[in-house]
């Protein structure tokens, strides 16, 4: 097979998936109404209060001031969400905070073979309960909706994580062409 033949056949990754400010903009109305609290309470938010007075963090929004003044980078208590009053999730972050809750529960697992100090796994501990909290009243809430609001919502946190994720850069596949003849 030709270099230009395997040229051919060879399939570029897709461009990275970008969302329109009016597909970001209805999924953000449809979730303000569904933001908790640090304990998974309900902590409804105006659309407006969602995108300029919190930032997004990685395991949801956060209202404190000098946090989303900074653009997420200045956290006071080290970005330990679950334990934050400013800490304000909506559905789009669940896949992110259980991927989290699994990572946490390693870390501790890993501190306790090395036999850390039980200041650390239970800070540990504390920090599984906070989110599994906040994930079981969230998906409890979710679960009572009729399926088609359901849906919506799904659709909606779906369009939020791809508009968090369209910053990602998406690099060329390079093939090697040999100037020479096969060998």
């Amino acid at each position: 097979m030709s270099s230009a033949e395997a040229f051919r056949e060879f399939q570029y990754p897709s461009p990275p998936l970008t969302v329109s400010l009016k597909r970001k903009r209805d999924a953000v109305t449809k979730l303000a109404a569904h933001v908790v609290d640090h304990h998974g309470r309900p902590s409804p938010s105006s659309e407006t209060a969602y995108e300029l007075r919190s930032v997004a963090v990685p395991y949801g929004g956060c209202t404190e001031p000098s946090n989303v003044k900074a653009a997420g980078g200045s956290c006071p208590i080290r970005f330990q969400c679950a334990g934050c009053g400013f800490y304000r999730p909506d559905p789009s972050y669940l896949p992110a905070i259980e991927q989290h809750i699994n990572e946490l529960r390693a870390d501790r697992e890993t501190a306790q073979a090395m036999d850390a100090a039980e200041f650390v796994i239970t800070a540990f501990t504390a920090q599984i309960t906070a989110y599994e909290q906040v994930t079981d009243r969230m998906q409890r809430r979710l679960a009572a909706l009729p399926a088609a609001e359901r849906q919506e919502i799904e659709e909606a946190s779906a369009i939020l994580r791809k508009a968090r994720a369209g910053n990602t850069h998406t690099l060329l596949p390079l093939t090697v062409v040999s100037r020479t003849g096969p060998a």
